[in-house]
Order: structure tokens, then C-alpha cells, then sequence
């Protein structure tokens, strides 16, 4: 496959790199400075500009099977609510698939955002009292990107994670909807895993899955 990681220079995000071309895939990672990642490798491939440049973001998509965004909100307990640069990214990002005829796009959320398919759960609920309560510009910025994403009528895939700070120490993940007993924690790596299955597994498509360590 031909892959497209934006936020490729984050933790989660050079996993996720490094992952697809352990499988074999091409990726192109789209990032503000390539000097970040340090990875090197004859099928990685640089795409560097702002999240705000539709032009270097239609040149990251034109080749794309799959778009993959590992970007999330800032973690800013401030009651003014400021901008939204991730999800306008996606709303760029959306257009420049739909310009070069891509479908399928990966993305993560917390679970502040609610599925169609949620019961509830401590899981489904919790997290988004405490977004409205903690921080109020990551959930207006979650809440005008899930409009983006469910209005394109793309086959999108929202990760929803909890916590993506645990330790990994081989844990295999799952992943639940309410349905299920889930942890409130996930390791970074467990996170790609997941966003790098969601690129082969068709039963992810416009679903909302939170995922977590077992």
C-alpha cells in the first residue's frame, strides 16, 4: 500500500511509520520538519509543510491508497476557546482526497466524541464530562473535526483512545464500543496497531472504536 501519515514526526505517529514499512508499504509522512524523525528508509518518503497548505497536502494524498492522521488537539486547560488547526488540516486533507478520488482516511479522537454504536459504559461517558469540564478547546476542536469527517462521505475509521501515555510491555489490544469492559489507558504502540489494522480491515469502516490495552 501506499500510505499517508500526517503527524508521522509524533510518538504515535513514527510507530505507525515505522510499522508500515516493516509490512512493506510505502509511506509518505507529511510533517512540518523532516528532521524530526529519524527514521530512514528507500520507502519513506517527505512531504514537509504546514497543516494549513492545501497545496503540499494535495501532493501527499495524489498517490495515497490510505490517509492516516495521528494528530490530536493540544492539551490546553484554558476556558478561551482558540483555534482549530487540526481540524481544518482535515478539512483540507478531505479535500485534496476528494480532488485525487481517495476514500479511505484513519484518524483519532477520544472517546468525548460518541458513536453511534456506543452503550454506556464508564468507558463512553466519562471521558466526555471531563473534555467539557478540562479542556474545552481540544473538545470544540474534536467536535467540529467529527462534522468534517462524518459529513465527507468518505470510508473513514476514528480511533478513539484514552490515556496514550501507558507503558508498553506486550500487551495485545482490543478495542470496544460500550460493549465491553475497557481499560482507561493504551500504550502508544497499541494505538498504531490498531490504526495500522484499520488500513486492511474493512469491518473498521465509519466506525468509532476505543481502544485499549488488554
Amino acid at each position: 500500500m501506499n500510505i499517508t501519515i500526517f503527524g508521522a514526526s509524533g510518538a504515535i505517529g513514527q510507530l505507525l511509520t515505522q510499522l508500515a514499512l516493516d509490512h512493506g508499504d510505502f509511506v509518505t509522512a507529511y510533517v512540518r520538519n523532516a528532521h524530526k524523525i529519524s527514521l530512514k528508509h528507500p520507502n519513506l518518503s517527505f512531504v514537509q509543510g504546514e497543516l494549513s497548505n492545501a497545496s503540499t497536502i494535495e501532493q501527499a494524498v495524489a498517490k495515497s491508497d490510505v490517509v492516516i492522521s495521528t494528530l490530536g488537539p493540544a492539551s490546553d486547560m484554558s476556558r478561551k476557546l482558540k483555534g482549530t488547526p487540526i481540524a481544518d488540516g482535515h478539512e483540507l486533507m478531505i479535500r485534496a482526497m476528494k480532488k485525487h478520488n481517495k476514500t479511505r482516511l484513519i484518524t483519532l479522537a477520544t472517546p468525548a466524541l460518541q458513536s453511534d454504536d456506543d452503550k454506556k459504559n464508564i468507558s463512553t461517558i466519562l471521558p466526555g464530562v471531563l473534555a467539557k469540564v478540562l479542556l474545552p478547546n481540544g473538545q470544540a476542536e474534536m467536535k467540529k473535526m467529527e462534522g468534517i469527517v462524518k459529513q465527507s462521505n468518505l470510508d473513514w475509521t476514528v480511533v478513539r483512545i484514552i490515556n496514550p501515555n501507558v507503558k508498553h510491555k506486550g500487551q495485545s489490544y482490543g478495542y470496544s464500543f460500550g460493549d465491553k469492559s475497557a481499560k482507561l489507558s493504551v500504550s502508544r504502540e497499541n494505538v498504531a496497531k490498531i490504526m495500522y489494522a484499520a488500513t486492511r480491515d474493512n469491518q473498521l469502516i465509519r466506525k468509532m472504536p476505543i481502544v485499549y490495552n488488554k
